[in-house]
């Protein structure tokens, strides 16, 4: 499917650092907004996917590189959740105060939550493909104690990815920013309509980790759907996720119209 109606657009940080992305604007409410996870980018699979859909049903749509990875500025191994969101914040001062729909994978998963306790009157609802939660503190926690003090006193780590993205390098910085963001242990308060989709045969991030949290989280509006045999990157899924949107897109609309 043709992406042609899609246009670039470039946000500056204050300090000079470019996000660039793409949209596709309708000019109609809500807008949806994908989040892709850890050292992916928005040219995945599943990132044009979802943008194809949305341009088949005249949605308005958005996706965009966070710093330090596509064709954004910065560097990757300076990346914590902090600063994700604060590219996120620059795509949401963009769309003014219209309504969003946040589509999160893996770790866009988790920042997509966090966002949406920080923004809650223009986050309508939220989409987690296997949320990554506290990921970051797992990894630290599973490595040998000589290896997590030489990482918090050299400020970087380096390991091959299991993917074939080949060496990644990652500051110290990033595990301790996330600890503010550990829902495990500070629960968060969603008000908007949240669903979770996780595959059984998820070996990064286990379904178990979507229940925990579910069973902590202040959700009243709180739905895993959890898929057989599907792993982390939901292959094989493709027709869950594209009506789990659409439900979601059809129930935030209703209200946008309702609203008066």
């Amino acid at each position: 499917m043709s992406l042609s109606a899609e246009r670039p657009f470039t946000l500056v940080h204050p300090n000079g650092d470019r996000v660039c992305g793409l949209i596709h604007e309708t000019h109609t409410d809500p807008v949806g907004v994908f989040l892709p996870g850890f050292a992916s980018n928005m040219e995945g699979s599943k990132s044009q996917r979802l943008a194809g859909s949305a341009q088949a049903q005249g949605w308005s749509w958005v996706r965009f590189d966070p710093r330090g990875v596509g064709r954004s500025d910065g560097l990757f191994q300076a990346l914590t959740l902090s600063r994700y969101l604060a590219d996120l914040q620059l795509i949401l001062h963009m769309l003014e105060d219209r309504p969003v729909l946040l589509v999160g994978s893996s770790l866009g998963g988790w920042l997509g939550t966090i966002a949406a306790t920080r923004w809650p009157k223009q986050i309508r609802a939220l989409l987690l493909i296997a949320p990554a939660y506290n990921f970051i503190q797992e990894i630290f926690r599973r490595l040998p104690v000589d290896e997590q003090q030489t990482w918090q006193a050299t400020n970087l780590r380096c390991w091959e990815d299991p993917y074939g993205l080949g060496e990644l390098r990652m500051q110290f910085d990033l595990v301790a920013d996330s600890w503010r963001y550990d829902f495990l242990r500070f629960p968060p308060y969603l008000h908007c309509p949240v669903e979770i989709l996780h595959g059984s045969a998820d070996k990064d991030v286990p379904l178990t980790l979507s229940y925990q949290f579910a069973a902590r989280a202040h959700a009243p509006e709180l739905a895993i759907r959890p898929l057989p045999g599907i792993n982390h990157r939901l292959q094989g899924a493709d027709t869950v996720l594209l009506r789990s949107l659409q439900s979601l897109w059809t129930r935030i609309s209703q209200t946008e119209h309702l609203s008066p």
